[in-house]
């Protein structure tokens, strides 16, 4: 009895151990949030505009589609080869795409709690990935197609395997290549990962010189380097690609690209900062889908305040600490001045390259304040202390990064700040805990850990979230009226593979009834309808689809023959 009763006390015990394991709950909570939100994707449509090119593009690597006027061959191939191994399997749907962002999605979470876990406590860890996922823009984009939560997934799992490759194991090393070209394949963008890693190998330059079999190490990441450079251009040049990717970076870089006629066109170089409060929580709990979509448009919930409050209390009195410790050495007065003379002058230069949207000068002043910041200032800190703030820079660099780059380019949209949400979570981790460890003592009936406080408003943060993403989202979104429409068409029309069919939403039209359609948009022409009539006639269109326009005005030449919900079929006379 007694040998029974002790193997089903330690059984329960592993039972215990694996439910109330951090990483356990954490890939419960992602799996779960992950199939809600790929349900409602499912069932609301696809979001966003780009997301019809990926599918098209995946149509194209899978060899079911030719390449047209529709297709945007050099936009980011990695999201659409992957969905067009989906596709290829036999399951050629939309909601193919939104299986594969979503299960990058859930690696990105596993990957940053792995990540976080190299500085704080587990339950910490387990909080901050929970805060990621809580953030409106994350949980409203997570499973839509659209490559921004790829990016930054694979941009977490470069940035894990980099710390513990040089903390832990060196052979992590060779992992850090390979998933960094991933997430610039998956992005572009994502490529500026690098200046945060940069700055991290800079300040572990001894610990690097000290790791065993370097050479190896070297020689293993250069061959790496080689062999992806090689299949990187034979790619580019195999789509035709190389000329329109580089003209691109060229033109982010001379900060020649203006987006004067986009509609995201904006130069408020605070635009993120401002917004900073709505990106971590929205509210009321009611309200119109393009707010959890894009936060800036709905106001910030009382959580938002209450953590950001709290947050910048804990940082202060982190800041005053770390400056107030013991440092190695002490030196001399004018020693002091000169080195708290450069520090300055390098934030000076940072922000005026900020506020002048000068993009390569300010990731440039960055890298070298923040390096500045840990030689003149962290290095003479004890080795332990220094573990904890090479983190912290790391991060810091991440965000300003990234903050530096969006915030110079015109075109500002707010799921561009998916890039910068991983290093907020970071921070309010970093903040809640420093103000738990500054309050606790002076509250006797404060016992619990701080990490289960964390928690705590980790799980507050994610139910507000989820309960407005609820009750933010639609039955369906306009994009399934096109679906529709295609699908009539086809019934009415056997032969609408020989007509010409215009759109203002054409890559959707494209995918729909698979074939090339001609781009139709009123307001290239001012919305006058007299000039919109004469491009009709001359590309001589036999339908068109008016899907984004809130009505729809007679056209000479064409009559409606059928409307789905917004979208309206109008068919030549």
């Amino acid at each position: 009895m007694d040998r029974k009763n002790n193997q089903k006390k330690k059984g329960f015990e592993k039972l215990k151990r694996i439910f109330f394991n951090p990483l356990f709950i954490l890939i419960l909570i992602t799996l779960g949030m992950f199939s809600y939100l790929l349900s409602v994707q499912m069932r609301i449509g696809v979001p966003y505009w780009d997301v019809y090119n990926y599918l098209n593009n995946a149509l194209i690597f899978a060899g079911m589609g030719a390449e047209n006027n529709n297709t945007i061959i050099y936009l980011s191939p990695l999201l659409p080869f992957l969905t067009s191994i989906v596709f290829r399997i036999g399951y050629v749907s939309i909601n193919a795409i939104f299986i594969v962002s979503g299960i990058i999605f859930i690696l990105g979470g596993i990957g940053l709690y792995f990540l976080f876990n190299e500085r704080f406590s587990p339950i910490q860890s387990l909080s901050g990935s929970i805060i990621f996922i809580s953030f409106p823009v994350v949980l409203s984009w997570a499973a839509s197609g659209c490559t921004d939560i790829p990016g930054i997934s694979f941009s977490i799992m470069s940035i894990l395997f980099m710390v513990i490759g040089l903390k832990r194991d060196s052979r992590y090393l060779y992992l850090i290549l390979p998933t960094l070209v991933m997430a610039f394949l998956v992005r572009y963008t994502s490529g500026l990962i690098v200046l945060p890693m940069f700055l991290y190998l800079l300040m572990n330059y001894e610990e690097i010189k000290m790791l065993k079999n370097l050479k190896k190490i070297i020689i293993g990441i250069f061959i790496e380097f080689g062999v992806l450079i090689a299949t990187l251009a034979y790619s580019f040049t195999r789509l035709k690609t190389a000329g329109s990717v580089f003209s691109l970076f060229a033109s982010i870089a001379s900060s020649s690209f203006t987006g004067a006629n986009d509609v995201a066109h904006n130069t408020n170089v605070f635009y993120y900062i401002q917004n900073l409060l709505n990106y971590i929580s929205i509210g009321p709990f009611q309200g119109y889908y393009q707010q959890i979509m894009n936060p800036s448009q709905g106001l910030p919930s009382l959580i938002s305040y209450f953590i950001v409050f709290i947050v910048l209390v804990g940082l202060i009195f982190y800041i005053n600490r770390i400056f107030m410790s013991r440092t190695k050495l002490t030196p001399s007065n004018s020693g002091k001045l000169i080195k708290i003379s450069f520090i300055a002058s390098l934030f000076v230069i940072l922000v005026a390259s900020f506020i002048y949207q000068l993009f390569v000068l300010g990731e440039i002043a960055l890298v070298a304040f923040l390096y500045a910041l840990y030689w003149i200032v962290i290095k003479k800190k004890s080795e332990s202390v220094q573990d904890n703030l090479k983190m912290d820079l790391m991060f810091l660099s991440w965000f300003g990064a990234y903050l530096i780059f969006q915030s110079t380019l015109p075109l500002k949209v707010d799921r561009y700040f998916i890039t910068m949400a991983p290093t907020v979570a970071y921070f309010i981790v970093l903040g809640l805990s420093e103000s738990i460890r500054m309050f606790k003592p002076r509250i006797k009936l404060i016992n619990v850990k701080s990490g289960l406080i964390c928690l705590l408003v980790a799980l507050l943060l994610l139910s507000c979230s989820t309960a407005t993403f609820i009750g933010h989202t639609p039955k369906k979104t306009f994009t399934i009226d096109i679906d529709h429409s295609c699908q009539w068409i086809k019934g009415y029309d056997p032969e609408y593979n020989d007509k010409v069919i215009c759109s203002d939403y054409p890559n959707a039209v494209n995918w729909y009834l698979k074939k090339e359609i001609r781009a139709g948009f009123p307001r290239l022409y001012n919305n006058y309808d007299d000039k919109f009539e004469d491009y009709l006639k001359k590309i001589d269109a036999d339908y068109y689809i008016d899907a984004t326009r809130k009505t729809h005005p007679e056209i000479r030449g064409y009559r409606i023959i059928k409307t789905f919900g917004v979208v309206a079929i109008y068919q030549k006379i």
